[in-house]
């Protein structure tokens, strides 16, 4: 996988996470401050919940817009097979079961997914459970991430 090429795809995904969240909170905003938003009764809670909505989509501009410019400030290095796993690492997971994960080391925006050279990729980020696992590991080690009563194991295939 080209990695630049990676950084760049997940930019543009990010850019865009931001622009569509920065549009609905624009929309949410309009439906909040519309003449027909203001209650007629005091049963009339639409305005109420539009407002509601409006701050929350605005809360969720300003996340996008911080993973978007953490993401930004990063400098991402080449791994090689006898590095450890860290921050913006590309990696390549198979489960126990035998399906292979694809995965990069994200500072933001764990969770999401994308497809990258006909891989389905996953952000993750060193807080969630497979993070805290990788980090730290070297290729064919095998890491444990046991969320709640279920726990997985999973072969690390590949590292750049």
């Amino acid at each position: 996988m080209n990695k630049s090429h990676l950084i760049h795809t997940i930019k543009k995904m990010l850019e865009k996470r931001f622009e569509t969240a920065a549009t609905a909170a624009h929309q949410a905003y309009e439906a909040a401050t519309d003449k027909e938003s203001v209650a007629e009764n005091k049963y009339d809670t639409f305005g109420l919940e539009a407002s509601y909505l409006a701050h929350g989509q605005s809360q969720r501009v300003i996340e996008c817009e911080n993973d978007l410019k953490h993401f930004l400030s990063m400098t991402f290095k080449d791994f090689n097979e006898d590095d450890a796993i860290a921050m913006g690492a590309l990696v390549e997971l198979e489960e126990s079961a035998g399906k292979q994960i694809t995965c990069f080391i994200s500072p933001c925006a764990g969770g999401q997914a994308f497809d990258f050279e006909g891989k389905n990729c996953l952000l993750i980020t060193p807080s969630s459970p497979l993070g805290r696992a990788l980090l730290g590991a070297n290729l064919e080690d095998e890491v444990k991430v046991t969320i709640g009563a279920d726990t997985k194991f999973y072969e690390i295939t590949h590292l750049s």
